[in-house]
């Protein structure tokens, strides 16, 4: 019974969420432009990249992201869960695939902005 509500619920938000995340944010990470992807930012974002995590404004969130990109030139992103928490609150997660491997990228959207944005080692 438990396995079937649960993929009730993610058919469900697969449905009903997928529409309401920007397809901006899912195209810049498909191509690396942090540019394009800095658009949706919260004026403080929480950005993790790889074992560095801080608090950053956006113009320093962009100038981390943007050196990722140029050290990790992008090959494709494909976002393996897309849900909704509430009216307000949206979660990406997928896979980045750069020239240097695998990455998982977490995306927390509050209020159709970024306020979380994390790229970590992906170790299958």
């Amino acid at each position: 019974m438990k396995l079937t509500i649960s993929i009730f619920y993610f058919i469900f938000s697969l449905f009903f969420s997928a529409a309401e995340v920007p397809d901006e944010i899912v195209a810049a990470l498909k191509i690396g432009k942090s540019s394009e992807l800095v658009k949706y930012f919260a004026e403080k974002v929480s950005v993790k990249i790889s074992n560095q995590e801080d608090v950053l404004s956006k113009p320093q969130a962009e100038a981390n992201i943007k050196y990722f990109f140029e050290k990790h030139a992008v090959k494709a992103f494909s976002s393996s869960h897309i849900s909704s928490m509430n009216n307000s609150a949206q979660y990406i997660t997928g896979t980045l695939e750069t020239a240097n491997g695998k990455f998982r990228v977490s995306i927390l959207i509050r209020n159709n902005l970024i306020s979380q944005f994390r790229i970590e080692d992906d170790n299958e």
